[in-house]
């Protein structure tokens, strides 16, 4: 038996998750969803465009000199 490609993972994926039989259950139709849109990204922790925590660093010398 040789090794299902990726294409015909997502095509089965999809085939369950639209529940294109009757005997499908709703968790297995669910649980295809889940695992499509992690293949694809769709739960990541920051949505594309989102801005991160700003971090200020305080690292130019100073001109001591100048202060007197």
């Amino acid at each position: 038996m040789a090794i299902a490609k990726e294409d015909e993972i997502l095509e089965y994926l999809t085939f369950v998750m639209r529940r294109e039989e009757e005997e499908i259950k709703i968790s297995e139709s669910f649980k295809a969803a889940e695992l499509l849109g992690k293949y694809y990204g769709m739960f990541g922790d920051k949505k594309s465009g989102e801005v991160g925590d700003v971090i200020i660093v305080d690292n130019i010398p100073r001109d001591h000199s100048a202060e007197s």
